[in-house]
């Protein structure tokens, strides 16, 4: 398969995807989106949530805020 067609089957995805402002490599943060949620609701504060879950992927604080932002946000 060459990319181009990959591009046709995903097209309508990809154009919904653009108009709401996910980027491609969003899907990379969905487990830890829902880990730092679960974290939250048992009363982990914020801040230690978010830490914890930078180190564990490897990324700064700052990443994961702008990520989960985009994440959170309705479309």
């Amino acid at each position: 398969m060459k990319v181009v067609e990959l591009l046709k089957l995903g097209a309508e995805t990809l154009k919904k995807m653009s108009r709401n402002g996910i980027f491609v490599d969003d899907w990379k943060y969905v487990a830890a989106y829902e880990h730092f949620q679960r974290m939250r609701e048992l009363g982990v504060k914020y801040d230690t949530a978010i830490r914890e879950v930078a180190n564990d992927l490897h990324v700064t604080k700052r990443t994961l805020q702008r990520a989960f932002k985009r994440l959170s946000k309705e479309c």
